[in-house]
């Protein structure tokens, strides 16, 4: 069934503030009614490190994987769309900051240091978020506590969590095979840089904390996507090698 996967297509996608508004991901018409008002009342707070277009990228993940992994979309889908918020009143510069410290390194900008402040901060936002849209009204505080455990530990995985739990984070870490966030972490970089911080950042994490083989099947194939469309089927003999497979399946 993997095979009938289809990657994003991102002819006439769009970058910038507009993505940041979701105009992308509302285009496409995926998300339902309580999704949708959810997505609207989370705006003014995604994408605050400068990266518009995160937010609507792991929610697209995070549907599309609901298609081929069971899993509770009004707890999956709600934890994609608010996961990040908490970033919300940082110095939007921050993250550039960190990653030139960092020389760029996904890897090393991975430690609970910077990524548990804005975990902490969105729970707090998320809760806001949720009681606006009416989300309560509809769905148990079960289902809320469940939310709320998810994104109190996407980034950090300290703690066991739940399929839906592993199903946000997989979608989570599809944002690092996008074009969007080629463009915006790569802009210069060669196909063989841009696959090394892949595979040193996320490929190489434990089934428990990172893909587990679906996933990571998946993922593969929206890396090499964004590969074929980043820089235009010139990729070289290496890469051409290593998603062969991936390759095959563009025609």
């Amino acid at each position: 069934m993997i095979f009938n996967y289809t990657p994003l297509n991102y002819g006439g996608w769009v970058l910038g503030d507009e993505a940041r508004e979701g105009v992308n991901i509302k285009k496409l018409g995926l998300m339902n009614e309580c999704e949708s008002e959810i997505w609207n009342n989370a705006v003014p707070y995604q994408d605050k490190r400068d990266d518009p277009g995160q937010a609507e990228i792991v929610t697209y993940s995070a549907i599309k994987l609901l298609e081929y992994i069971p899993g509770k979309r009004e707890i999956v889908v709600p934890s994609a769309i608010l996961h990040d918020i908490g970033w919300y009143g940082n110095d939007p510069q921050l993250w550039d900051k960190l990653m030139e410290k960092h020389k760029g390194s996904l890897k090393s900008l991975d430690s609970e240091a910077i990524r548990r402040p804005h975990q902490n901060r969105g729970l707090l936002l998320a809760g806001r978020v949720l009681e606006k849209s009416r989300y309560f009204e509809n769905h148990l505080y079960e289902s809320w506590l469940e939310i709320a455990d998810i994104i109190g530990d996407h980034d950090t995985k300290q703690l066991p969590t739940t399929e839906n739990g592993k199903i946000m984070r997989a979608a989570d870490l599809m944002w690092r095979m996008s074009y969007p966030h080629a463009e915006r972490y790569f802009p210069n970089c060669s196909p063989e840089e841009v696959v090394k911080n892949i595979n040193d950042s996320t490929f190489s994490l434990s089934d428990e904390k990172g893909l587990r083989p679906l996933e990571k099947r998946i993922a593969r194939i929206e890396l090499a996507n964004t590969l074929k469309f980043k820089f235009k089927d010139e990729v070289g003999e290496e890469i051409s090698r290593e998603f062969s497979k991936e390759f095959s399946l563009f025609g």
